[in-house]
């Protein structure tokens, strides 16, 4: 039977670390997690459930997680975030897939839950994504956000049954702190990447962000929920170029 090592990076997580790991511990065989430096309780509560805590400084999204990787004893990877925790059903499912031998990659369907329920549709819907493979042949990207894998081309992912409930925004207020700390990263990330057309995403991304979110992927069918949600993802594209236009300007005045 093939080993997978589970691989979840951390900061400030115990409201949700201790769910998550007591669902991976049933299909991984070892644990690795990357604690940026937790201040809350997050350190213990790993250590008490016998994972294996690596502290690191912020890398970024996609580095934090290749590092992480790297410190993995077995092939097979199941990379987790700490607040997703994998249901009763995926969880058989990785099972029977390590009983009959794990091949290629595997495409897990993830479930959002925002405020008071999950979303079943808007751009937090229903989706799957890839999230058991090989080192040896798929990594992260180097994104300091929006990371995503680096699979072999033509790689078509096996989609299992079940789903990993993702308790993304238990609440208002944190969503909002969330959103400016991920536009903040965003801001930096694009201007490492020289980008500069900060004015015309500030105009034209949010509407379209939100007409996407609300209309065409159906968020109206989530009733206020929906809502929120399509208004938040219209807000997060103005702040991070409001936040990429702040950056400019304060690095010209400096010159």
């Amino acid at each position: 039977m093939d080993k997978i090592s589970a691989v979840i990076i951390t900061y400030n997580a115990s409201e949700t670390i201790v769910q998550c790991l007591e669902a991976v511990s049933k299909v991984a065989d070892e644990i690795i997690v990357v604690d940026n430096f937790s201040t809350d309780a997050t350190v213990d509560l790993c250590r008490a459930k016998n994972a294996t805590v690596f502290l690191q400084q912020w890398l970024g999204y996609g580095p934090q997680k290749n590092f992480g990787i790297t410190k993995a004893a077995n092939n097979y990877i199941l990379s987790i975030d700490a607040d997703e925790v994998p249901d009763a059903a995926l969880i058989k499912n990785i099972i029977v897939q390590k009983q009959q031998g794990l091949n290629g990659t595997y495409a897990m369907l993830f479930r959002h839950f925002y405020y008071t329920g999950f979303a079943k549709y808007g751009a937090e819907g229903n989706e799957y994504k890839t999230r058991l493979f090989d080192k040896r042949t798929v990594n992260w990207n180097n994104n300091e956000v929006h990371e995503s894998l680096v699979l072999p081309a033509d790689t078509v992912p096996l989609k299992l049954s079940g789903s990993i409930e993702h308790y993304s925004y238990p609440s208002i207020a944190y969503h909002v702190t969330k959103a400016n700390s991920y536009t903040t990263k965003s801001a930096i990330d694009l201007h490492k990447k020289n980008k500069a057309n900060y004015l015309f995403k500030m105009i034209f991304s949010p509407p379209v962000n939100f007409f996407t979110a609300y209309f065409l992927r159906l968020g109206f069918l989530d009733g206020v929920n929906g809502l929120i949600r399509a208004v938040f993802i219209a807000h997060a594209a103005f702040l991070k170029n409001a936040k990429l236009w702040e950056i400019i300007k304060n690095e010209k005045s400096k010159q």
